[in-house]
């Protein structure tokens, strides 16, 4: 077979020998033509739907594009897309060479890894390549690159602007239904808005901040040869301007994921198969190389150890970087001036140390194994100290600002055709459901309402018991993205092999059959289509005995750990037709094949593992080496300490992780989950276990406690957790008298009682930091309201939609033109306070805390001021 695919290539490329190459380095050609050979013998049992193109008329410069695409996409995109959607994508790439002024001057290899590429992260993919080259090819006539770049940045705004979601990733034309994205699918749609355009563009990420608990995602655009920063969808009159330009200054590292195979000149920190992560931190802050070598306890080099440099956040230790020893045991990074902890390992053999980077150029790390020893490990993690981003030209600011105004009417315009309340309240009433339900459903899906009212009226005639339950089982974004036919399907084909269960227990039912999602997949018709498949015989076996299913898959699906880089989890119809998988792709199979054939399943929600219901949830595992045996269990009851000040939140304040294969994997209770609602008692596999906690303090220091634990068989466990506290007393920053008389946004005149605590917000609502504050400030709103404190937030000239956030019920919204004074309290500080969201605690014209700029967790930082006060 492989030979034969050789004489294919070799008779194609001679045939159109006289045209031109997409890749004009031989040896860089060869190379994708070896991978795109392994590729196509991989994905064999798709060989019609992937390679059929190739038999078209095509050029030689769309071949050579298309094997470099086949020859490093991830997994999923093989299983779930066909031939013709990458092949339009190739010739729509290459066309913005004739079309854009600047198509030809990008070099080859910024445009094969930067504009050809169709995929940015692990949204869904879609036909926006189509939809954006056709309105931006009218849009940026006559217009010189760098031009261009700020235009199509207008452009993105126009159509989506920042709000909070969840991890799945939207695709671009389904952001624009919505409105909104959060970061992440800002810069996807923004970076895929720039490659239709043929501007090379990338999206890069910083995977945590060090001094905030939150991470960020932004575009960098190549332009003359250097690359610049941009904020998505946050079009400034320049570039390398943006809100995040200070914080960016505090980043201990800055990345990208490059696809394909890439020698550009920025720090390779993993270079995989089919794509390359690279390091920029170096553009935007202070940077130091560290260098941890790894041995053993014969002081030995260890070969193939694996060294993670890990920065608190969230409430674990996140790998910002993982990386292999070199032939001398030795791994490093580039990194930025604050505090991590380097985790080595290999097999069950560990080993870690906090270091300060400032202090630190090599450590040395000696691997032991675990012996279940129980001890508390204290650390005080600081991040690299804050400093002021170079100082950009106020020239176009205005103009600028007047443009965000109108885009955002555009915007708001299209919202406004959206379906209105009235008319989801007569569809409700058609169908005879309650009006608010149907309202709250239609509300959420943006622009997606057709979909969803049209599901409504369907589903209603075919089973309107079950129709407002599926709507409730689906996750929020499946509102803005889902689609009417697939919802239909599951109705459809939910009750086929369930008995009675919709009778007997409807709840059981409802979340873990009937329901479409699983995790994070992408929502298709899998039910019908592996009920089919499968046939009769097949289901009534398995539901007599699961090892039925278990077995076909150990012996049909090949599992393969690298080649779905993007962690983009393949469709149970992808999985089933390409007969290839990655382990979660594989176990949301189990689970969807389950539920086709009426078999309430799901995913553990703290492990991930697969399980089956039959009186009670059963593990299943795939590892033919491990030997089938009941789970040795014990439980753990977590108690918050008298002594905190606050209900402590999972992810925030604490986390739980176990150990497995060298290092502790975080086990996962949601987010924000207050400790109060968690379940009293949580039943856990034996074995070794981390409890950590951090308490972040205001200026992006945290105290962390780990505490090492072990768990037996039949254990009952309690165990306290508290907060490591900073013991000093509040000092007063400034004295400050703050004006008597406040304006609020009716024009009229408030008074500021100064006897109080008063906490004073200076905002720019239409930012990122300032809607993340206003997040954070909701989030405690009902412990501020049992304080006797008023909250005033104050504009420069733009209203607060109040209607947002459910704030504290002493809030009031003021306006202060030109943030006079802010300009005031500036100079009494003697610090420009320029970088908004700025707030303040005051009392009796003293200031006591002082928090400028983007800071996740605002919120608990002046509850825990004014509890002092």
């Amino acid at each position: 077979m492989k030979n034969l695919i050789f004489v294919i290539i070799a008779f194609i490329i001679l045939s159109c020998s006289n045209q031109n190459h997409f890749i004009n380095d031989k040896e860089y050609r060869e190379t994708v033509i070896d991978d795109f050979v392994r590729v196509r013998e991989l994905a064999s049992n798709r060989e019609d739907q992937l390679f059929e193109v190739f038999n078209q008329n095509i050029t030689l410069e769309e071949k050579e594009a298309l094997m470099f695409l086949y020859a490093y996409m991830p997994l999923s995109d093989l299983a779930d897309y066909n031939g013709e959607f990458f092949l339009n994508n190739v010739r729509l790439a290459l066309k913005t060479r004739k079309t854009f002024n600047w198509g030809n001057q990008i070099p080859e290899d910024i445009f094969r890894h930067f504009v050809l590429p169709y995929r940015v992260n692990n949204e869904n993919l879609d036909s926006s390549r189509t939809v954006f080259f056709k309105e931006l090819s009218l849009r940026l006539q006559g217009m010189e690159l760098k031009e261009a770049i700020l235009e199509v940045n207008h452009w993105c705004h126009e159509k989506v602007n920042y709000k909070s979601t969840d991890e799945r990733t939207i695709s671009p034309l389904n952001a624009i239904k919505s409105t909104y994205g959060r970061c992440g699918e800002e810069s996807t749609f923004t970076v895929t808005a720039m490659r239709a355009a043929g501007i090379p563009a990338r999206q890069c990420y910083t995977p945590r901040w060090a001094h905030t608990d939150d991470n960020h995602a932004w575009v960098e655009v190549w332009v003359d040869g250097n690359w610049h920063y941009i904020g998505a969808c946050e079009p400034e009159p320049d570039l390398d301007i943006a809100w995040f330009s200070a914080p960016a200054l505090r980043a201990m590292l800055v990345n990208s994921s490059v696809f394909g195979k890439y020698t550009g000149p920025e720090e390779i920190i993993r270079k995989e198969e089919k794509y390359t992560k690279v390091n920029m931190l170096c553009n935007y802050a202070p940077v130091k190389t560290i260098y941890a070598m790894v041995i053993n306890e014969n002081n030995e080099i260890v070969k193939d150890a694996t060294v993670e440099f890990q920065l608190y956040n969230y409430a674990e230790f996140y790998p910002i970087a993982k990386k292999q020893v070199d032939k001398n045991g030795v791994s490093s990074l580039l990194t930025g001036f604050g505090d991590l902890i380097i985790w080595a390992y290999k097999n069950n053999n560990y080993a870690y140390q906090k270091i300060t980077v400032e202090q630190t150029d090599t450590i040395t790390l000696k691997l032991r194994p675990q012996i279940n020893k129980e001890y508390t490990d204290i650390f005080d993690i600081v991040p690299p100290i804050a400093k002021d981003p170079k100082s950009v030209s106020a020239e176009g600011a205005e103009e600028n600002k007047k443009r965000l105004a109108q885009e955002d009417s555009i915007r708001e315009a299209y919202a406004e055709t959206f379906m209105k309340q009235n008319e989801a309240i007569d569809l409700a009433q058609e169908y005879n459901f309650e009006p608010e339900i149907v309202w709250n459903f239609i509300d959420k899906s943006q622009g997606n309402y057709p979909e969803i009212a049209q599901f409504i009226e369907q589903a209603a005639l075919i089973n309107s018991e079950f129709t407002i339950p599926l709507l409730e089982s689906i996750a929020p974004k499946d509102l803005r993205d889902g689609e009417a036919k697939i919802f239909l399907s599951h109705i459809n084909h939910s009750f086929v092999y369930t008995g009675d269960l919709p009778k007997s227990d409807k709840e059981l039912f409802v979340n873990y059959i009937l329901n479409p999602r699983i995790a994070n997949e992408k929502l298709v018709n899998y039910k019908s289509y592996l009920q089919n498949a499968f046939g009769v015989e097949f289901i009534t076996k398995t539901k007599q005995d699961i090892n039925h299913l278990t077995e076909w898959i150990q012996n049909e699906i090949t599992i393969l750990k690298d080649e779905n880089f993007y962690r983009v989890p393949l469709t149970s119809k992808g999985v089933y037709e390409l007969k290839l998988a990655d382990e979660y792709s594989r176990d949301l199979f189990f689970v969807a094949t389950c539920r086709s054939f009426g078999i309430p399943s799901r995913l553990e929600p703290a492990t991930k593992t697969p399980q089956y219901f039959i009186e009670e949830w059963i593990d299943v595992t795939f590892n033919k080496t491990e030997i089938s045996e009941a789970k040795k269990t014990g439980n753990i009851k977590l108690i918050n300490s008298s002594e905190n000040e606050t209900d402590l939140k999972y992810r925030v304040h604490f986390a739980l992780s176990k150990f497995e294969n060298g290092k502790y994997h975080t086990l996962d209770y949601g987010w924000d989950t207050p400790i109060s609602e968690m379940n009293e008692k949580l039943e856990l596999e034996e074995g070794n276990y981390l409890l950590l906690t951090g308490n972040r303090q205001n200026s992006g220091n945290t105290l962390t406690n780990m505490e090492f634990f072990n768990l037996k068989q039949g254990e009952e466990k309690e165990i306290v957790i508290k907060l490591r506290t900073n013991k000093e007393e509040l000092k007063v920053i400034a004295e400050f008298i703050f004006p008597n008389k406040l304006m609020d946004l009716t024009g009229n005149k408030i008074d500021l009682n100064k006897d109080q605590i008063n906490v004073i917000g200076f905002l720019d609502p239409e930012k990122e930091p300032t809607k993340h504050s206003l997040v954070d400030i909701e989030k405690i709103a009902s412990s501020f309201d049992k304080t006797e404190s008023n909250i005033y937030l104050i504009s420069s000239s733009t209203e607060i939609d109040e209607a947002k956030y459910k704030l504290p019920i002493k809030t009031k919204y003021l306006v202060d033109n030109n943030f006079g004074i802010l300009k005031q309290l500036s100079e009494e500080l003697n610090q420009e306070l320029t970088d908004l969201p700025v707030f303040i605690v005051m009392k009796d014209n003293k200031i006591y805390f002082l928090s400028e700029g983007y800071s996740i967790g605002v919120g608990e930082q002046i509850i825990k001021v004014i509890q002092k006060l």
